[in-house]
């Protein structure tokens, strides 16, 4: 990743508002789903990243919460087009793997996008099966990594 991108978690309701907006541009306004629906009930508990160009402009977010006591799941991760490719979705990934480990969790799961099972299969994510088809038109897949 750049050296001039920064990775922290969002603290602020200034952050957040910020990072919720990202979210939902990137994730939910595309296929017109209404603000609200890019977030869920997990919020208060999960561990929320986001990644900021040397502008302060925010350009990708992940966040990560516990399934329970072995287990986390990684949802919501997404990177601004103009920065796909550039490393920004590596070091969100490794910094939610990070702190599954600091948590003591054995195991990441996640649900993918088809058109980013490969990026996660390149950092060791394995598929376990077809998962939901989100919006009538995107279909998911399962995939898990062991942290040990």
């Amino acid at each position: 990743m750049d050296s001039d991108l920064r990775l922290s978690r969002p603290v602020s309701d200034a952050d957040f508002e910020r990072y919720f907006s990202l979210r939902w541009q990137l994730l939910r306004a595309p296929w017109d789903q209404p603000r609200g629906s890019e977030r869920d009930e997990l919020e208060a508990d999960a561990f929320h990243l986001q990644v900021q160009d040397r502008n302060g402009t925010l350009i990708g977010i992940g966040r990560l919460h516990r399934i329970d006591d072995t287990r986390g799941q990684i949802r919501y991760m997404a990177v601004v087009d103009a920065w796909r490719g550039r490393g920004v979705g590596t070091a969100l990934l490794q910094a939610l793997e990070q702190q599954a480990r600091d948590w003591g969790l054995e195991e990441i799961r996640l649900h993918a996008r088809q058109a980013a099972v490969d990026f996660y299969a390149r950092h060791g994510y394995s598929m376990v099966a077809p998962s939901h088809t989100l919006f009538g038109s995107i279909p998911h897949f399962l995939m898990r990594k062991p942290l040990s």
